[in-house]
């Protein structure tokens, strides 16, 4: 890639800032971010300073920066689930290259959308599956998918374990806590864990039966006396798991500490706990987000995938279990461990792969690595998570989801 990818960037939040961001600043040899959108002033403010923006680079909305000639090559759209969807028709629309986050949109429709327009006006659409792009996870694709050293596969069991601060974060006091403004748990957490059932399994899915309910975190499920925020003088606080102010009380500057202020002082999270959402009792939060789900999937040929999630982990973990017809493989995605227990054998071998808690396991620069090669080069027919790719997975997603509502095993061609 002889000169680095120039792209504008619209949302500068933690995914903005602390991911692509700072991929142009560590390689800017590969990109270069030349314009970005941020309604909030102190972000965007940063986010110009540290990669020499000027005033005519830096824009309050997504319209700004996509207004007038097109001043890059790509656009990647990082906003929040509920304002992905015209951001992205608009920059494939100008002819930008598109790096979207997932979920790509809110509704099938939208993202059928996207991909449409993508598609009609032959740009890239490469949606944020990072997982794809771990030693991890590339690498069972190679052994199951690729060299069928497990024979056919018979059946695939995936679950992810959300650590239960991420989920009180996250999905109970933080932006994803109700389907009002965001995706349904599944796609908005689980979407990367579809996406590589699909992708393994190679098959199109065609039903899925759903359970799920939100049990644990509502006013039901709370202590006796538990006040509305956790700064109230709440009896439970000291001994609860979910105070806020013993886990937001720290002086880091990383995610998810910035989510509650980006001012790392003891008085600015206090203040922000007693007036934003994070200081809120998890018992007591509006939350409407299931807690826990389950989806059992039917694929052509008969092969059954079944997956779950649930917000009560005492840390993050992802697993994954597939049996073939000559082979069992499993394996702990935070743990890099991968194991293949070949039938007729005693021993399993084993591969170790590169393991992080930081950047997805390595997934969120391969991914750039990718997109920046792609959309340098053109390359259109060669994008691995492309918007095609991720709507199979999407599809899922959606079905699952209104499955779990209608307590029924959903056909997904019944979906618009």
């Amino acid at each position: 890639m002889a000169l680095p990818l120039e792209v504008i960037l619209v949302g500068a939040g933690s995914r903005g800032r602390d991911v692509f961001g700072q991929y142009a600043l560590e390689r800017p040899d590969r990109m270069r971010i030349v314009g970005v959108a941020e309604p909030h002033p102190e972000r965007r403010e940063v986010f110009a300073r540290e990669h020499g923006l000027g005033l005519d680079q830096t824009f309050d909305d997504w319209k700004g920066v996509l207004a007038g000639p097109r001043r890059a090559g790509a656009a990647i759209i990082a906003t929040g689930d509920d304002l992905h969807f015209e951001p992205a028709v608009a920059a494939l629309r100008t002819g930008y290259h598109c790096l979207l986050e997932k979920p790509m949109a809110l509704r099938l429709e939208e993202c059928v959308e996207i991909v449409e327009t993508a598609e009609t006006q032959k740009q890239i659409l490469q949606v944020g599956h990072v997982l794809r792009y771990t030693e991890f996870y590339s690498t069972i694709h190679r052994i199951a998918a690729e060299e069928k050293q497990l024979g056919e596969i018979q059946t695939i069991s995936m679950a992810e374990h959300v650590a239960h601060w991420h989920f009180t974060h996250s999905f109970v006091r933080g932006r994803w806590k109700t389907t009002r403004t965001a995706a349904p748990m599944i796609l908005a957490k689980c979407c990367h864990d579809l996406d590589l059932m699909c992708w393994f399994v190679g098959q199109k899915p065609l039903r899925v039966a759903s359970i799920g309910e939100l049990v644990h975190y509502r006013p039901e499920g709370g202590p006796p006396g538990a006040t509305q925020r956790c700064t109230q003088g709440c009896p439970a606080e000291p001994t609860c798991p979910h105070s806020a102010p013993r886990f937001y009380g720290k002086d880091i500057a990383i995610w998810p500490w910035t989510d509650v202020s980006p001012i790392p002082t003891a008085e600015a999270r206090l203040q922000a706990l007693e007036e934003g959402p994070y200081g809120a009792c998890v018992y007591r939060s509006g939350n409407d987000v299931v807690d826990r789900h389950s989806a059992t999937v039917e694929f052509e040929g008969g092969l059954v995938g079944t997956f779950l999630v649930d917000g009560f982990s005492s840390r993050p973990e992802r697993t994954i279990r597939i049996q073939g017809t000559r082979a069992e493989l499993r394996g702990v995605f935070e743990q890099g461990q991968i194991e293949i227990l070949r039938y007729g054998q005693l021993e399993p071998e084993r591969i170790q792969t590169f393991a992080s808690v930081i950047g997805h396991g390595g997934g969120d620069f391969g991914l750039l690595d990718h997109f920046t090669d792609v959309a340098s080069r053109e390359a259109v027919g060669e994008v691995l998570a492309s918007g095609q790719a991720a709507l199979e997975s999407h599809r899922l997603g959606f079905a699952a989801e209104q499955a779990r509502k209608e307590g029924r095993t959903l056909a997904l061609d019944e979906l618009p």
